[in-house]
């Protein structure tokens, strides 16, 4: 105190300048984290576009939303002005207000389900108009009826008064949890998801954002804890989307474009391929042996099957096979897989028929 007090420096004012300076440092510390937040979400993006062959649009679309909301983030924490922080809550509006659309259509191609070709042009005209809604603030005073910057350590922060039309985007986000949630239960309910493990994946990553967002509604924390959260579900969905395509869940044509109500198979390949039936029968230790069918009867089978029960078109093509009783390695050969993938498909095939076996299997074939 004396030395300070000798020096000139008022101990009031070496108190203060000590605060000032953990305040910088904790402002600088969150534009760090903001700014580690977008270049991760730009990494995860590039790296998605460069590595992965074969991508889906919704999910790229979703890719690019992250970036947006976690770079209007970090522009909204280095703000200014309140014109600035503005602009950056506009920015990050833009990815949060189109990204729950591109989840659910991302979810919706996963789950293998069919809609109708305005389904998105409807969804999209939906979220255009709650982002100009949500973009509105500085303009008008239905969204927020005032708002003014603050600086909280040194960081930007918009305090807001929210106005009487904020809860529309409270019940636009619900909407499409429940569109999401509703999608995997009825995928699951028909079968088109491989199986219970992938249902609940899909429901965490459609249930984690709303759910930290209703968190940051209640408590109060400096850093926007859903800058993390969407890159999580969208690694989470990218993984799950990975495992479905290795596992030949999502085929070729599905990946290409979801089947529409009313609109036909591509005519170019053949769902059910005429294979010719062998007389050779599995000898595996872990496989029946069974009488042969004939082709005229597997092929109806499988036909039958693949529209029953909702099968995709390598699984039918290894239900022939397995009625054929080839060996799970023929059969790898045969489709140019591993024999991993074989057991991954006959799972698959054995789940949605409700039986647990090739002899069930055949006991099935006998009821039909």
């Amino acid at each position: 105190m004396l030395l300070l007090l000798f020096d000139g420096i008022s101990p009031v004012a070496y108190a203060a300048g000590a605060d000032i300076s953990a305040s910088s440092k904790t402002a600088f510390n969150m534009g760090i984290a903001y700014g580690i937040t977008s270049a991760a979400a730009l990494l995860l993006a590039i790296g998605y576009w460069s590595l992965v062959k074969k991508k889906n649009t919704w999910l790229q679309l979703l890719f690019v939303s992250v970036v947006i909301v976690n770079s209007g983030y970090f522009a909204l924490a280095i703000s200014k002005t309140l014109a600035e922080a503005l602009l950056a809550n506009r920015i990050s509006y833009l990815g949060s207000v189109f990204l729950p659309l591109c989840m659910l259509m991302t979810i919706m191609d996963v789950c293998r389900v069919n809609y109708a070709k305005k389904v998105p042009a409807v969804l999209l005209c939906v979220s255009v108009a709650v982002f100009l809604l949500a973009a509105s603030p500085g303009y008008l005073d239905c969204y927020y009826s005032d708002v003014s910057l603050v600086f909280i350590n040194g960081m930007a922060k918009l305090e807001k008064v929210y106005g009487p039309l904020h809860s529309v985007y409270l019940i636009y986000l619900l909407s499409y949890m429940g569109l999401m949630a509703g999608t995997i239960l009825t995928s699951r309910v028909k079968r088109k998801t491989v199986s219970q493990k992938h249902a609940i994946l899909l429901m965490v990553v459609a249930f984690l954002n709303i759910a930290i967002w209703g968190v940051e509604q209640l408590i109060y924390t400096e850093f926007e804890l859903l800058s993390v959260s969407y890159i999580v579900s969208e690694l989470l969905l990218l993984l799950l989307y990975g495992m479905m395509q290795d596992y030949g869940i999502l085929s070729d044509n599905e990946e290409k474009s979801v089947h529409v109500s009313g609109s036909a198979a591509p005519a170019e390949e053949s769902p059910i391929p005429a294979l010719a039936v062998t007389a050779e029968v599995s000898t595996d230790a872990d496989e029946d042996v069974h009488s042969v069918l004939d082709d005229e009867r597997i092929l109806y089978l499988a036909e039958t099957w693949k529209q029953e029960y909702a099968l995709t078109n390598r699984e039918a093509q290894v239900l022939i096979a397995l009625l054929q009783n080839k060996r799970r390695k023929e059969i790898a050969l045969d489709m140019n897989v591993t024999e991993h993938t074989v057991k991954k498909h006959t799972g698959n095939i054995f789940s949605k028929l409700e039986v647990t076996s090739r002899t069930e299997l055949f006991v099935l074939a006998d009821q039909e």
